[in-house]
């Protein structure tokens, strides 16, 4: 697994409910990142599709490929936030790059979708 983070602890398997692919959409990376801050995303492609290695700052960690189970490390479940965190962007109507602005002042940054009054709250889905 790449170095993204220390990820600590046993893996815990599970099926994939979500093909990892899905989740490289740069619409997705950017509703993603305003709504999980701290995680981070990597990908190699594969013969298959995609496999993709996901860490948090706290330890947690998951990595899944194309029609592969599931491998979560650390704590919490952090490949089930991904999978919620995509429900909501696809409810949003899964949106574009350019539906996404950025509003940033002295006390730090906000990103918005399709409207400035429209920000989106980080926070664990």
């Amino acid at each position: 697994m790449p170095d993204l983070h220390e990820v600590r602890g046993k893996g815990r398997a599970r099926a994939a409910g979500l093909d990892p692919a899905r989740i490289l959409d740069l619409g997705f990376a950017l509703f993603a990142g305003a709504r999980l801050p701290g995680v981070r995303l990597i990908h190699q492609n594969t013969v298959e599709g995609v496999q993709v290695w996901v860490t948090r700052e706290d330890g947690a960690g998951a990595t899944t490929a194309t029609g592969e189970e599931v491998w979560q490390y650390g704590p919490g479940f952090l490949w089930e936030e991904i999978e919620r965190t995509w429900w909501e962007y696809e409810t949003e109507g899964r949106p574009d790059a350019d539906q996404f602005g950025l509003i940033v002042t002295d006390r730090g940054q906000q990103v918005w979708l399709r409207d400035p009054s429209e920000v989106i709250r980080p926070g664990r889905a």
